[in-house]
């Protein structure tokens, strides 16, 4: 790696093993720690139109759970980063304001199925039986930016002995379209052992594209299109209730290009796929690694999760860790092919009690840090971003995309009013700050791509949200940042 790779990495290790280091001083706080709650650390939010969110409900006691088993001008006024005007615009789901009753939702618990994973990339789905054990409806199933997801699934259960055999649909409100057929076999060995295959289809149409750099202008803002072909393996054992770790391999086939969203500049005409010269040496905004290009991508790698959060009483308390190691090189390509980099992505949260369960400090520390190998590039769309709900709240979805990201969050939270000891309303403020840097395309934009204390971007806001019992929670929340006022809508407690 180079010089400037290991500084920021140890900036992220020394505030993830900070994290780690409090994490587990706040569990002991607990008032239960045996009933620790389950959730995943991929619960992250799906974006619903009006820049709503929805977090699928996460592991719980009553859950059949498996761990796969194992998302414009300037203004003062909050905008959305959905091209939807209304939530009601949306299909009836949980968090949409057709939805008749917090526990109406709360009722599916019994066949709700958390269908997450940790890798290659970390997802958050849930499934839910709807006609027996063989068919089931989906939500979520997207990353940032997608809108909300919904499908459906249909399943052999347990009919053939020692693996299930899936096929999911999914769409979503920005109507993305992904499809997957799956095996899984729930028991390798042993009922700690895991073994996932799938293959995935997946196109988005419409998503944000600013340019690359810490400091692209927010009135540039242009959109691309991905179609994305994928066959992936992951190996996983529960080495605990809640910790697991695991390895993976993936072979992926990705075509980025002109989005469909019409209002905007079209991305390929102001970018190009084809370097101008030797790459590296020649200085060429315009060049975009991956556009128009049909990549091939083979990767492989492997991760580790701890959660001990616990939602049992009051405030969420205790630890959370994620930490995933890969490597990607480019297969024969078209007219480019000379991708290749390492990566290194850490996730970890802490909530530590101050005096009461009623009181409590939430603290993150996020980073994604991928070197190019042997002046390698890495295909836009697998860039690393900051902006969005769980990545930046107060700018938009994917606002600075780069080689690396850096993000912490600071939350102190207040119960206002208790009903029970697992339900009530409380108040949030928050602070999130982040930089990305690291753009590769030729030696004189590194110069201008390098982490500094200038390219840091924060944003603070608060809220509030309503506990309605340890494993749902309905939060609003209200971010500023310098470029625009944001306006967030899940069900969850929050990072």
């Amino acid at each position: 790696m180079t010089k400037l790779l290991r500084n920021s990495f140890s900036l992220s290790a020394a505030a993830f093993g900070l994290i780690l280091t409090v994490a587990p001083a706040a569990f002991c706080q607990t008032a239960n720690p045996g009933a620790a709650n389950l959730l995943t650390n991929s619960q992250t939010p799906v974006s619903l139109p009006g820049n709503y969110a929805i977090i699928p409900p996460g592991k719980f006691e009553k859950t059949e759970s498996k761990k796969n088993e194992p998302a414009k001008p300037k203004s003062d006024s909050p905008k959305s980063d959905s091209d939807a005007a209304t939530p009601d615009s949306g299909p009836a789901a949980p968090g949409n304001s057709q939805i008749s009753g917090l526990s109406g939702l709360s009722g599916l618990n019994d066949r709700a199925q958390s269908q997450d994973r940790n890798a290659p990339r970390r997802e958050s789905l849930q499934a839910i039986k709807i006609a027996g054990k063989h068919v089931k409806a989906l939500i979520g199933g997207f990353e940032q930016g997608a809108g909300f997801g919904v499908g459906v699934e249909l399943t052999t259960a347990d009919s053939v002995p020692g693996i299930e055999f899936r096929a999911k649909l999914l769409t979503s409100s920005k109507f993305y379209r992904r499809f997957e057929g799956q095996a899984y076999i729930p028991k390798l060995g042993s009922e700690k052992t895991h073994l996932d295959l799938w293959f995935n289809y997946q196109l988005r149409t419409k998503d944000r594209f600013f340019g690359l750099g810490p400091r692209t202008p927010d009135n540039q803002e242009t959109n691309y299109a991905s179609d994305e072909r994928s066959f992936n393996a992951v190996l996983s054992h529960d080495l605990a209730k809640r910790s697991q770790i695991g390895v993976y391999v993936r072979v992926a086939n990705t075509d980025g290009y002109r989005g469909e969203k019409k209002d905007q500049p079209p991305i390929d005409g102001s970018y190009t796929g084809r370097p101008p010269g030797k790459p590296g040496t020649v200085f060429n905004s315009t060049f975009l690694p991956g556009l128009n290009t049909n990549a091939k991508i083979f990767s492989y790698g492997a991760f580790a999760e701890i959660d001990y959060r616990n939602n049992e009483v009051g405030l969420t308390k205790g630890g959370y860790a994620y930490a995933r190691f890969a490597s990607a090189d480019g297969l024969k390509n078209d007219f480019f092919d000379d991708f290749g980099w390492n990566e290194v992505e850490l996730d970890g949260r802490a909530y530590i009690p101050l005096f009461s369960d009623s009181t409590s400090l939430a603290l993150r520390a996020y980073a994604d840090l991928r070197d190019p190998k042997r002046g390698s590039q890495i295909p836009f769309y697998e860039l690393a971003w900051l902006g969005g709900r769980s990545y930046g709240r107060g700018f938009t979805n994917f606002r600075f995309h780069d080689n690396n990201v850096v993000l912490f969050s600071v939350e102190p939270r207040q119960t206002v009013w208790k009903q029970k000891e697992d339900r009530g309303v409380d108040v949030f403020a928050f602070g999130d700050g982040g930089q990305v840097w690291g753009d590769n395309r030729s030696a004189a934009i590194r110069r201008v791509s390098e982490f500094d204390s200038q390219n840091w971007r924060f944003a603070f806001g608060g809220g509030v949200q309503y506990r309605r019992s340890k494993s749902l929670a309905v939060r609003l929340e209200i971010g500023h940042s310098n470029e625009s006022n944001k306006v967030y809508f899940s069900l969850s407690r929050g990072f």
